[in-house]
């Protein structure tokens, strides 16, 4: 979880000029992941190349829906982008939900990541609107994205 938060931390200053503060919102939602983690309903997957980190993804129990379940975490390295790596790792949530049984997933994600939005669009996930209380870097607004299953 530790190398999830530094690259993070590390590839969205250099791309988008986020601080600190994004940092330490990964670092309390890998932290949340390993306090609350339940394993009959919630996994981390790690994508890797001849022992390189390529890539993350996380789903959870949502907290505030009933039967939904949340992606966390999706990050891609720079060097994986463009390989299918994002669509594989949402793909896994998706399949991991739909066999867990949970009735809608739902995800956070930020207006200026363009990629990540069409990787979800293309998922079939719907834009619901902008969403207040997190971390909303200066140059981005936060939106909430859903799917029923």
């Amino acid at each position: 979880m530790g190398y999830i938060i530094y690259r993070h931390g590390l590839i969205y200053a250099e791309e988008y000029k986020w601080d600190e503060h994004f940092e330490a919102m990964v670092a309390n939602i890998a932290a949340g992941f390993i306090q609350n983690y339940d394993p009959a309903l919630e996994r981390c997957w790690i994508a890797e190349r001849d022992g390189a980190f390529m890539g993350c993804i996380c789903i959870v129990k949502d907290t505030k829906r009933d039967n939904a379940a949340r992606i966390r975490m999706l990050f891609v390295e720079p060097a994986a982008r463009g390989l299918g790596l994002g669509k594989k790792l949402v793909q896994l949530c998706l399949d991991f939900a739909r066999e867990k049984g949970y009735a809608e997933i739902v995800l956070s994600t930020q207006s200026i990541l363009v990629p990540a939005r069409t990787l979800y669009q293309k998922a079939g996930f719907t834009f619901v609107g902008e969403e207040d209380g997190g971390y909303t870097p200066w140059n981005s607004k936060a939106e909430c994205w859903e799917m029923k299953l």
